[in-house]
């Protein structure tokens, strides 16, 4: 027993110094740990973040195109519903007199206001192009021109074939005759100014 007391005194016992650097040691190390543990939740939670904006764009490229296509469907079908409503215009304004008070004929107005309440309602709206409109080439399409007097030049005389928007975007254009001044009056006109007398001014001479 007290060979086992002189044993234990022998040993040497460490310093509050020793003590101290230790513990310096050991928190350094768990700060690194630490420091290590940090980058690599911060790397996860980058590639997370990258990860959810890929998808973010993936689904809006894939609202994008979906978008489109669909527009592009509606305007392919509602291109092909013009042809009948043109159908119906010729088909009333060539309608003789005498067929007008026919039932049939009413029903038949009936069903072109129901098509184009149709249309009107996917958002396809007529291109204004009375006569006196301002020539527009973006939504009219001038196919002849007529010489007159009575119409300001540049602005519509006659609707050939009604235009139509899509959504405010031309779907087809108006066809439409321009006005424009009469041939004669402006070969007149140029010669009355090439015939204007001009005033010359005589210095006296000393």
């Amino acid at each position: 027993m007290a060979e086992q007391e002189e044993r234990i005194e022998q040993q040497p016992q460490e310093t509050p110094i020793e003590l101290v650097r230790q513990l310096k040691t050991r928190i350094e190390a768990l700060e690194t740990e630490l420091a290590e543990e940090r980058e690599k939740v911060t790397d996860y939670m980058n590639r997370a973040l990258r990860a959810q904006a890929e998808v973010s764009n993936v689904r809006k490229h894939l609202q994008q195109d979906l978008t489109l296509a669909v527009r592009d469907t509606m305007k392919s079908v509602v291109y092909e519903q013009l042809a009948v409503l043109d159908s119906f215009d010729r088909a009333f304004a060539t309608l003789p007199e005498e067929f007008q008070h026919f039932s049939w004929v009413d029903g038949i107005g009936l069903i072109q206001t129901q098509l184009y309440s149709i249309l009107h309602r996917a958002g396809v709206t007529p291109i204004d192009a009375a006569k006196g409109r301002q020539y527009n080439p973006i939504e009219h399409e001038a196919v002849a021109y007529e010489e007159t007097v009575n119409s300001p030049e540049e602005t519509v005389t006659v609707e050939l074939q009604r235009g139509y928007k899509l959504n405010e975007q031309v779907l087809r254009p108006a066809l439409v005759k321009i006005a424009r001044a009469p041939q004669r009056l402006e070969s007149e006109a140029a010669g009355a100014i090439n015939r204007a007398p001009t005033t010359e001014t005589n210095t006296p001479t000393k």
